[in-house]
């Protein structure tokens, strides 16, 4: 049965963080597209993994420190409320899945 859960539950956080990363591009289109010059005064943001390139990471604070508010845009706001919930969701499926692997470690120790 833990096997079970345990494969449920990180196909699902694979599928979140997969949800995760076009919600995010999803919003940074959005201020392409309705904030331009916003977007181009953040160095034009995109999703990527990348080394040494600090435009993400002050792009993602942007969203969490919901700095867009002043925009007024509803868009906007509903993609940073599907973005947090998606990470709360990460955040406590991650959780499941360490306290699942522990008791089964237990059980079996």
């Amino acid at each position: 049965m833990e096997n079970f859960l345990f494969v449920f539950i990180t196909i699902t956080f694979l599928a979140l963080m997969s949800a995760h990363v076009y919600l995010v591009n999803a919003f940074f289109n959005r201020l392409k597209d309705a904030h331009q010059a916003l977007w181009k005064s953040m160095g034009e943001p995109k999703w990527k993994i990348h080394f040494g390139d600090s435009s993400f990471q002050e792009a993602m604070k942007y969203i969490r420190q919901k700095k867009f508010a002043e925009l007024k845009d509803s868009h906007l706001d509903d993609l940073h409320k599907r973005i947090k919930l998606i990470e709360r969701t990460s955040v406590a499926l991650a959780l499941l899945i360490m306290f699942v692997t522990v008791l089964d470690i237990l059980q079996k120790g």
